[in-house]
């Protein structure tokens, strides 16, 4: 199998990622030089240019290619940015945690974490073993989505109740108190994604 060509390498520009962005979204809708310069209103030779990273196109030219191929420009330059945080956990291979309040048999797993400026995202995988009633509620800043995989529970969210069973999810701000408040049927395995501002 050959090399990939297309590869990213040190000496990139800024015109070589754009330009193989733009090739890679004209392939990728199966079109021909002529077919986005149809599309888009640029000529063939701009855009071979633009390709192979050869000139600086105009923004407003990026633009109208971007149109052409159904992407805002901004996925354009996707490819120059610097760092971003990937989180790859394989199955069973999370960091068992002890967390605050976590009581009444609860056990979490974090199977992912990532903190991107200015937020922090943590997946919790957690099991609930037996069955309870007035589990400790929580409240922190951010957002929470839970989604039940096994067994059934009560969860509060401020002033309300859900009952939960097997792919139920909720999503909700967790400045309310909140929390399993009856675990009827265990042992409850749920998904818990955090997101909130650091």
């Amino acid at each position: 199998m050959k090399a990939d060509s297309q590869k990213t390498g040190p000496a990139d520009t800024l015109d070589m990622k754009v330009g193989r962005a733009i090739k890679s979204l004209r392939m990728l809708d199966d079109l021909t030089l002529a077919d986005l310069s149809e599309r888009s209103g640029v000529s063939v030779p701009m855009i071979s240019k633009i390709e192979r990273g050869q000139v600086s196109a105009s923004l407003s030219t990026l633009d109208a290619i971007a149109g052409a191929v159904g992407v805002p420009v901004a996925n354009l330059f996707a490819d120059t940015v610097e760092k971003s945080e990937i989180s790859f956990v394989r199955a069973g291979e999370g960091v068992h945690v002890r967390r605050q309040g976590s009581t009444y048999g609860h056990a979490y797993q974090l199977i992912g974490r990532i903190s991107p400026d200015h937020l922090e995202f943590e997946p919790f995988l957690i099991t609930i073993d037996e069955k309870a009633s007035g589990q400790p509620l929580f409240q922190h800043p951010g957002v929470e989505f839970i989604h039940v995989l096994e067994g059934r529970m009560t969860y509060r969210c401020g002033s309300q109740t859900y009952d939960l069973a097997p792919g139920d999810s909720l999503t909700f701000e967790t400045v309310s108190p909140h929390g399993p408040v009856i675990v009827d049927q265990a042992p409850v395995t749920f998904l818990t994604v955090i997101a909130r501002p650091i």
